[in-house]
């Protein structure tokens, strides 16, 4: 065997020692990630109507992290196949009253609670600004609990931001994420 021939040998051993795989091997793996996140953006945008679309924040999202982030999204909007956040929450524990059973001030403190449960699943609940407690209880209560499954999602810092109003567009919630995106000041 010659030298080059050997040392080429050797690279491909410790390549496989060390747990590298061969090239070939990891495109093939990402091509496959790739044609699964395209089927799995087809069917969200069947979900929605052809309205879907997918944005990523990260220059560098690879195609595994896409899948995972994208069947999470998958799992959350298949609210007629999963567990609903009502659900979800009520079977981790959560009470919900009906809201007629509850005051403003009630209201206020279960609103809280539901609030930081979903914080802590990664939804980020907008629209409701000029609601009281109340009203915003009894909208979470009817509807807003209903429209997604519970899902612990995979993928670190995903967000699913859910209009509680139904009445912001597109651009209203894309600017509002923009604006999460830059740096805070703390006073």
């Amino acid at each position: 065997m010659g030298r080059k021939s050997r040392e080429k040998w050797e690279r491909r051993q410790r390549r496989h020692v060390d747990g590298e795989q061969p090239r070939w091997v990891r495109a093939r793996a990402e091509r496959a990630a790739h044609e699964e996140v395209g089927r799995l953006e087809a069917e969200l945008n069947r979900l929605a109507d052809g309205e879907a679309s997918f944005v990523s924040c990260e220059p560098d999202f690879s195609a595994d992290d896409q899948q995972t982030f994208l069947e999470d999204v998958l799992a959350f909007e298949s609210v007629d196949k999963g567990v609903s956040l009502f659900r979800g929450l009520i079977q981790r524990g959560m009470k919900l009253p009906r809201p007629e059973e509850l005051n403003e001030r009630q209201s206020e403190k279960k609103v809280r609670k539901i609030v930081r449960a979903l914080w802590n699943l990664g939804i980020l609940l907008v629209g409701f600004e000029g609601m009281t407690a109340r009203e915003f209880y009894s909208k979470l209560y009817h509807e807003t609990l209903w429209e997604g499954c519970y899902v612990e999602k995979r993928q670190p810092g995903a967000l699913t931001v859910m209009d509680v109003s139904h009445s912001m567009t597109r651009a209203d919630i894309e600017t509002l994420m923009m604006k999460f995106q830059q740096p805070l000041t703390v006073h």
